[in-house]
């Protein structure tokens, strides 16, 4: 199906040599000779990106293309424009949220590419929309099935304490079942956490918590990416550090996502709170809220460690597969940068064990 380009100036030469180059790159092109006409034709027509010129009588390009960002939003918006006029073009850009400007006399190929990828972008707003609707509708039945569990747990709370201990692991099953969700998005994801989870168990008892914090951060380890269910595949399958700067942004949002989809489960609370930091840095570099030191959760900086020693040995966040010396020797000069020194030594504690 052809994407629709609506062009708009008042020059009608301009515009004839836009239909016509357009037309020859398999666009669908409409053509308006003044902001007021363009408007009207947005208010019945679906269009998926405007051209507009800057300088038209009455309605310039600037106020047009701010005009259609509040009423049209999903239309991309591109700004043609003379060389003398940069700094009102930059301004335009920054001010009514323009995809781009480009300036006269235009170059066809480069005119093109920026038409088609927009519209790369409008499809990645659109998958993302898709992927956020079925993380809801998936929460909603972790939603039920948590609630289901919690009425179980009420109706035997005076039975003996082995009972109590069977619910107790029917529900670290349950949430083990929960992680399958990523395995239905990519087998990859449902191993890794799998393993993230079970080196941020050991950290813990290492480090001397209580039983019920390691469960919890045991749990957080299995649905730590669980907000990567949100993200294209396209970004799912390549490696972090080859990603444009476009796709990073949408990367980052996967631990505030998946917080997100935990943080009304009252059980799951703590959870919700180390998912979202496991990405925050000892340093205060990381993100979403820049969180630094101590006021990281200890569950979060444990399980980001045991992250980055997975990607590590697995080549997702490295151009090889690095062996667990290699990781570790990673692992250790980044704390204090990355990593929370004291969990880092009882991680690798934990690991060096394991190889003996």
């Amino acid at each position: 199906m052809k994407s629709t380009v609506l062009c708009v100036d008042d020059e009608p030469n301009i515009l004839a040599a836009l239909r016509r180059m357009l037309s020859l790159n398999n666009f669908k092109v409409l053509t308006a000779d003044s902001g007021k006409t363009a408007l009207e034709l947005l208010a019945s027509t679906p269009v998926d990106v405007v051209i507009s010129d800057m300088h038209m009588p009455e309605m310039n390009g600037a106020a047009l293309l701010a005009a259609v960002k509040e009423h049209h939003p999903d239309a991309m918006r591109i700004l043609l424009t003379g060389n003398a006029d940069t700094s009102s073009a930059i301004a335009a850009v920054n001010q009514g949220g323009i995809y781009r400007y480009l300036t006269k006399p235009w170059v066809d190929a480069e005119l093109v590419a920026t038409i088609e990828s927009s519209l790369e972008l409008i499809a990645l707003k659109k998958d993302r929309s898709r992927l956020t609707a079925l993380t809801e509708e998936q929460n909603v039945k972790l939603n039920d099935l948590v609630l289901n569990l919690e009425e179980k747990v009420k109706e035997r709370t005076a039975e003996l304490t082995e009972s109590n201990q069977k619910l107790r692991d029917s529900y670290i099953a349950s949430i083990k079942a929960f992680s399958g969700l990523l395995g239905m998005r990519d087998e990859s994801l449902l191993a890794h956490s799998r393993n993230v989870a079970e080196l941020s168990f050991k950290t813990a008892r290492t480090a001397g918590l209580d039983e019920e914090q390691c469960q919890e951060i045991y749990i957080a380890g299995l649905l730590h990416d669980i907000g990567k269910l949100s993200v294209s595949d396209r970004i799912l399958q390549a490696k972090v550090f080859e990603l444009p700067l476009g796709d990073v942004h949408a990367y980052e949002n996967h631990a505030a996502l998946g917080a997100a989809c935990l943080k009304n489960l009252d059980d799951m609370k703590g959870v919700a709170q180390i998912i979202r930091a496991h990405h925050e840095h000892f340093n205060g570099q990381g993100f979403p809220d820049k969180l630094a030191g101590d006021a990281i959760p200890i569950g979060a900086r444990i399980v980001a460690i045991a992250e980055a020693y997975e990607e590590l040995t697995t080549g997702e966040f490295s151009t090889r597969p690095k062996s667990s010396a290699e990781a570790l020797s990673v692992i250790t000069k980044a704390e204090s940068i990355y990593f929370c020194p004291v969990m880092v030594s009882h991680f690798v504690s934990v690991i060096n064990t394991a190889s003996l």
